[in-house]
């Protein structure tokens, strides 16, 4: 039996502004505001602290076959075993603008819509607080080896994974976005009341996620 117990923190980071370079003046409103936002490369929405504890307990089963029957027997007299890991875990979500087109626009007279590329999102650091790993191991038991414990990670770092669409990661990485945005378009002439940020309608609420640990 598995169970797990997380807190999270959540600490947005906010894009200081994009760094443009000089454009030269073109006749197309919309392509400068493609090259203007390409330049924005990958615009991290919001970074994630998570703190997790992953506990399990077993009791020593007797599996097996007798006569064309299975069978599955517990053995409580000789013990069990729990354990409870606590892991730290960093996601970091992000935008990456570089193929943004002008698909990625749509414009009807004064009022013009963003369509986001999709979100992405890093796992960029996970780790056992071993200090603080707390177990029990019943005499006639044998120990947690380094492949448990670490297929226990590995479960950890998944729980936590299937739990971002929950974290309200879309909401904010399209919040954040318009923050640098809006501002732009703006420059550009546009009403803010007239401006909308979006992602495409059959966005996939699972963002795509990257494991790239440290």
């Amino acid at each position: 039996m598995k169970k797990a117990l997380w807190l999270l923190t959540l600490s947005f980071l906010l894009f200081a502004g994009c760094s443009h370079k000089e454009d030269k003046v073109e006749d197309d409103p919309m392509q400068l505001l493609v090259r203007q936002v390409q330049q924005c490369s990958r615009l991290y929405t919001a970074e994630y602290q998570i703190h997790k504890i992953v506990t399990h307990d077993d009791v020593l089963r007797l599996q097996g076959q007798l006569t064309g029957e299975d069978y599955d027997i517990t053995l409580p007299m000789l013990g069990d075993r729990k354990i409870a890991i606590p892991m730290d875990v960093t996601l970091k979500a992000y935008i990456d603008f570089d193929g943004f087109s002008t698909e990625n626009v749509e414009r009807n007279g004064e009022k013009i819509t963003i369509i986001l590329p999709d979100p992405k999102v890093q796992l960029t650091a996970s780790k056992i607080d071993h200090k603080n790993v707390k177990k029990y191991v019943a005499l006639l038991r044998s120990d947690f080896t380094d492949e448990e414990l670490s297929n226990y990670e590995r479960q950890g770092r998944e729980t936590i994974l299937a739990t971002v669409p929950e974290m309200g990661i879309i909401e904010s990485a399209r919040q954040n976005a318009a923050r640098v945005l809006i501002p732009m378009l703006r420059q550009m002439g546009f009403s803010e009341r007239n401006i909308t940020i979006t992602f495409r309608e059959d966005l996939n609420m699972q963002p795509i996620i990257e494991r790239r640990e440290s």
